[in-house]
C-alpha cells in the first residue's frame, strides 16, 4: 500500500510537523520584535499606559461628577484636571520645603559623620594598632584612609538624597504628561458600560487600583508621620516614597524602609535607642501593612502567583525602568485575563495564577 503525499511529495504527518515548527518559529520571532517595540517606545508608551490605568480608576468619579454637578463631561474631565494640578503642585511645594530643610541642616549631619568616623578611631585602638603591625603603616596612615571613610560616607549621603531628588523631579515632570493623556482620555472615555472581556479587566484594574492606593496613602501616612515625630528631615518626602514604591511588590517597601535609615542613623545628638525605635517602628508599619493588612484586604485580587509577581517584576523593570515596576502587577494581571479568556491560551493563565495541576476542562472565565 502507497503511502500518501502532497504536491510537494512530502508526508502528511512530516508537512503537520514542519507547519507546526515554522509557526512556533514565528510565533517566537514575533514576541520579540513585540519586545524590542515596546522598549523601543517606552517614551510614548509609558505615560501612556499609565494614563489608561488612571482613568479607568477615575471614571467612576468622572461619572459622580456629572451627575451631582449637572455638567457634561467636558466640565467633569476639566475639573479633574486642575484637581489634580493643584495636587501636583502641592507635592512640588513640599518637597521643596522638605529639601531646604535638609539644607538647613545640612552642616548637623556633617558634624555627625565626623563625629562617627571619631568614635570608630577612639573605640577601635587596638584593631589600628594590630592593622599597623600587619601592614607596615604607621597608625597615622591608616587614619588618613579612615578620614577618606568619612568623606565617602559624607559623599554617599549626598549623592543618595540628590538621587532620590531626581527620581522625584522626573515622577512631577512625567506627571505632567500623564495629567494631559488623562485629561483627553477622560473626554473620549465612553459614558456607557462595556461588556465582555473589557468589563472583567476593567474591574479588575479598578478593584486593585482602588485598594492599593487606599493601602499604600495609609502606608505612606503613617510612615512619614512617624518620621516627622522622630525629628527626621525630609519626612514627607519618605512618606510619599513609602506611597508610592508600595505600588512595587515585595521589594519596593524595602527600598522605602531603607531610604532614611541613612538620615536617621546621622541624626544630630541621636541616642543609639532613638535610631533602633525609630528604625523599628517605621519596619514594623510596613510588615504590617505588606504581610497583614494587604493580604486579608485585597486577597486574591489579582489571582497572580508571587513566583509570577517576581517574574513580572524583572521583566518590566528590565524593558520600562522603575515606571515598569509600578505598572508591572496591573499589565500582568491584564495579560492574564486575557489569557484566560481562551481554551488554547488557558494553561498559560492557569500557570500564571499558580494552578499547575489544573486542567483546561474548565470553561473561560465569563462575565454575568
Amino acid at each position: 500500500m502507497m503511502k500518501t503525499t502532497d504536491h510537494l511529495g512530502l508526508n502528511p504527518k512530516t508537512h503537520l510537523t514542519e507547519s507546526r515548527v515554522q509557526t512556533i518559529c514565528l510565533i517566537v520571532i514575533a514576541v520579540f520584535a513585540a519586545m524590542y517595540a515596546v522598549y523601543w517606545l517606552r517614551p510614548v508608551l509609558v505615560p501612556f499606559v499609565v494614563s489608561v490605568f488612571v482613568v479607568s480608576g477615575l471614571v467612576p468619579i468622572l461619572s459622580g461628577l456629572e451627575k451631582r454637578l449637572q455638567v457634561n463631561r467636558l466640565v467633569a474631565a476639566m475639573i479633574t484636571l486642575v484637581v489634580g494640578m493643584f495636587v501636583l503642585a502641592a507635592f512640588v511645594v513640599l518637597i521643596g520645603n522638605s529639601v531646604t530643610e535638609l539644607r538647613q541642616n545640612s552642616d548637623a549631619y556633617l558634624n555627625s559623620v565626623e563625629e562617627l568616623v571619631g568614635k570608630f578611631e577612639s573605640q577601635f585602638p587596638s584593631l589600628l594598632s594590630s592593622v599597623s603591625s600587619d601592614t607596615d603603616q604607621e597608625p597615622s596612615e591608616l587614619l588618613v584612609g579612615d578620614k577618606k571613610l568619612g568623606d565617602w560616607i559624607e559623599s554617599a549621603t549626598r549623592s543618595g538624597i540628590g538621587e532620590v531628588l531626581a527620581v522625584l523631579a522626573g515622577l512631577v515632570s512625567s506627571s505632567i504628561v500623564v495629567l494631559i493623556y488623562v485629561f483627553f482620555l477622560l473626554i473620549g472615555s465612553p459614558s456607557h458600560q462595556e461588556s465582555g472581556t473589557v468589563l472583567e479587566i476593567v474591574r479588575e484594574v479598578r478593584t486593585y487600583l482602588r485598594v492599593k492606593t487606599v493601602i499604600s496613602a495609609l502606608t505612606g501616612l503613617v510612615f512619614g508621620l512617624i518620621l516627622w515625630m522622630f525629628g527626621v528631615p525630609m519626612a514627607f518626602v519618605f512618606g510619599l516614597l513609602a506611597f508610592l514604591l508600595n505600588f512595587i511588590p515585595n521589594v519596593g517597601p524595602l527600598f522605602a524602609t531603607l531610604l532614611p535609615i541613612p538620615l536617621i542613623v546621622l541624626a544630630p545628638d541621636a541616642s543609639l535607642l532613638w535610631i533602633i525605635a525609630c528604625i523599628t517602628i517605621i519596619a514594623t508599619v510596613q510588615a504590617v501593612s505588606g504581610n497583614i493588612v494587604e493580604p486579608r484586604i485585597m486577597g486574591q485580587s489579582s489571582d497572580l502567583h508571587p513566583v509570577t509577581i517576581l517574574t513580572a517584576l524583572m521583566f518590566w523593570g528590565m524593558m520600562w525602568g522603575l515606571m515598569g515596576m509600578f505598572l508591572a502587577t496591573p499589565i500582568t494581571s491584564v495579560i492574564k485575563l486575557l489569557l484566560d479568556r481562551s481554551k488554547t491560551t488557558q494553561p498559560i493563565a492557569n500557570l500564571m495564577a499558580g494552578r499547575w495541576n489544573e486542567t483546561t476542562d474548565r470553561q473561560p472565565t465569563a462575565v454575568p
